[in-house]
C-alpha cells in the first residue's frame, strides 16, 4: 500500500466525520441571526474568532504528535515538561490574541461608524476570552485522549487529530459563541 493511500483510507473517514460537525455548527448562528446583525463587533469577531481556534487545533495536534513519535510522550502525559510547556504556551499566546481581536473588532466597527461603549467593548472581550480558554482546553484535552487511542492502534495521529480538532473548533466556536451572544446581549 503506498504511503498516498494510507493517507487516504486513515482519512477519508474521519475527514467526512469532521465536514458534518462543521456544518452542524452553523445551526447555532440562526438563534443570535439579529443580535450578530445589529451588533456589528460580533459580526466581525466571528470569522477572526473561529479560524483562530482551528488553527490552535492544528498546532496542538501537530504539537502533540510530533512528541508521541519522538517518544517524549507516555501514559503519564501530565510528566512530560515538553507537552506542558507547550500547553501553557498555547493557553497564553490564546487569550493574549483573543484579547487582540476582541478589541480590533470594536475598533474596526468604530471605524465603520458603529457606536462603541466600554460595556460593549466589555461584553465583546468576555465573549472572545470566554470562547477561547473553552476551546482551546477542550482542544488540547481531546488531542491528547484521541491522540494516544489513535496512537496505540499504530495509525497515524496526525491525519485523525488535525480534521477532528479544526472542525470541533468550528463546531464548538460557533456553539458557544452563539450562548455567550445569547446570554450577554
Amino acid at each position: 500500500m503506498t504511503l498516498t493511500f494510507k493517507i487516504i483510507k486513515e482519512s477519508l473517514k474521519i475527514l467526512i466525520l469532521a465536514s458534518i460537525l462543521s456544518s452542524i455548527g452553523g445551526v447555532s448562528l440562526q438563534a443570535i441571526e439579529k443580535k450578530l446583525f445589529l451588533i456589528l463587533p460580533l459580526l466581525i469577531l466571528l470569522p477572526g474568532l473561529n479560524n483562530m481556534i482551528g488553527s490552535f487545533g492544528t498546532i496542538m495536534s501537530s504539537k502533540f504528535t510530533t512528541l508521541l513519535f519522538l517518544g517524549k510522550i507516555n501514559d503519564k502525559w501530565w510528566k512530560s515538561r515538553d507537552l506542558i510547556t507547550i500547553m501553557w504556551t498555547l493557553l497564553a499566546v490564546s487569550l493574549i490574541s483573543a484579547i487582540y481581536i476582541g478589541l480590533l473588532s470594536n475598533l474596526i466597527a468604530y471605524w465603520r461608524g458603529f457606536t462603541i461603549t466600554t460595556e460593549l467593548i466589555s461584553k465583546v472581550l468576555i465573549v472572545s476570552l470566554l470562547a477561547t480558554l473553552l476551546l482551546v482546553t477542550l482542544i488540547i484535552s481531546i488531542s491528547i485522549i484521541a491522540g494516544f487511542r489513535v496512537y496505540k492502534k499504530n495509525k497515524d495521529p496526525d491525519n485523525f487529530l488535525i480534521p477532528i480538532t479544526t472542525s470541533i473548533a468550528d463546531l464548538g466556536s460557533m456553539l458557544i459563541f452563539s450562548g455567550l451572544v445569547y446570554l450577554l446581549f
